[in-house]
């Protein structure tokens, strides 16, 4: 099979496809010469613009089911998790207390483990359709983060557990928001957004106040998940030196699942777009550049092997990422077996990271 690609995008063992000629016909390069990297030097000036390389055929992708996209295991140790962040969501809603037990459960090692099991979970996150209530999904999501997130920068255990049950806790003082405005699908007035952003105190004093208080870590990630580095978040508008590190850690983690999930007034966005979004709040200040640029690097890399939705319609599948291009396109392979690399087709993007039960 021939492919054209662009001088610039030659790469040492490629294999000549066709005579390369200059603008003489002169030929420079004959038909299966396997490039290095004086050969592809000696065209730059040349007038050549392209070089046909001849690749070996490549098999349709065959999608026969979601067999192969969903663990079932991975699965029921999430609704099992799922079930028990719900039922101490809803006892605070009820009495104003934290279910320690139930909570213990969700924190077991070997649940913690399940749960951010790096091979398998950021896959599995995405695969699944979110049934039930937006907020546990939110909360229950953000915890798996944070431990895949301790885990990718080799904290201790220790770390991995407290990092985990802020992210779990972030929401928790959304139960003292009325339901009318948590579950509102326009646009909230300005008394409403207002009422919303007291989540953050709310969750604070309901942990400060409960046994949980003994984990001052994770009290922090939770008051300090909605600050902003450059001083424009809430609820304190403090600076970069002033967050917790959990905090800072968090606010990525809060941004993107929320960008990444369907809710009530908005669609899920593709991860590239989310990337980018990020990029843009690293560059401008706003978010901690160390933490985000290993999240984004890590997050980037568990998506090679899942399915896409492209913006022409077509289903694919990301064969391959750049590591040290945080906001780089794939290179995806079609269910009809084209590959295409994204970051040189402006007009064909990922529009959404796809769940089994759409592939």
């Amino acid at each position: 099979m021939l492919k054209s690609y662009d001088v610039d995008t030659l790469r040492p063992g490629m294999k000549v496809g066709r005579d390369v000629k200059d603008f003489s016909g002169k030929i420079l390069l004959k038909k299966n010469n396997i490039l290095d990297s004086k050969k592809i030097n000696s065209l730059i000036g040349q007038g050549v613009f392209s070089v046909y390389i001849d690749e070996p055929e490549q098999e349709p992708v065959k999608i026969e089911g979601t067999e192969h996209l969903i663990n079932y295991e991975y699965l029921e140790c999430y609704k099992n998790t799922y079930d028990k962040v719900h039922d101490v969501y809803y006892k605070v809603d009820r009495s104003g207390e934290i279910d320690v037990a139930t909570f213990d459960k969700i924190l077991g090692a070997r649940n913690i483990n399940e749960l951010c099991d790096d091979s398998i979970a950021v896959s599995q996150i995405h695969n699944m359709t979110r049934d039930g209530d937006y907020t546990i999904h939110h909360a229950t999501n953000v915890g798996i983060l944070a431990g895949l997130f301790a885990k990718w920068v080799k904290y201790p255990m220790a770390n991995v557990r407290e990092l985990f049950m802020s992210g779990i806790l972030t929401e928790i003082g959304k139960t003292k928001v009325p339901k009318a405005i948590l579950n509102k699908t326009g646009k909230l007035d300005d008394e409403e957004l207002a009422t919303v952003r007291r989540h953050v105190d709310y969750g604070y004093d309901m942990l400060k106040a409960s046994e949980l208080k003994a984990f001052p870590n994770v009290l922090m990630g939770v008051l300090h998940h909605h600050e902003r580095c450059d001083g424009s978040g809430y609820p304190n508008h403090l600076r970069a030196k002033q967050i917790s590190d959990y905090g800072k850690i968090l606010a990525f983690l809060d941004i993107y699942d929320a960008m990444a999930a369907n809710r009530s007034y908005a669609k899920r966005n593709s991860p590239f777009d989310i990337f980018r979004v990020l990029d843009k709040d690293i560059s401008a200040g706003k978010l901690d550049a160390r933490f985000g640029i290993m999240f984004m690097k890590h997050l980037r890399q568990s998506f090679v092997g899942c399915w896409v939705g492209l913006s022409d319609g077509a289903r694919a599948k990301i064969i391959l990422l750049d590591k040290n291009n945080v906001t780089s396109q794939p290179i995806v392979q079609t269910a009809g077996g084209k590959f295409f690399d994204l970051n040189k087709t402006p007009d064909l993007k990922v529009e959404v990271l796809l769940t089994a039960q759409e592939v």
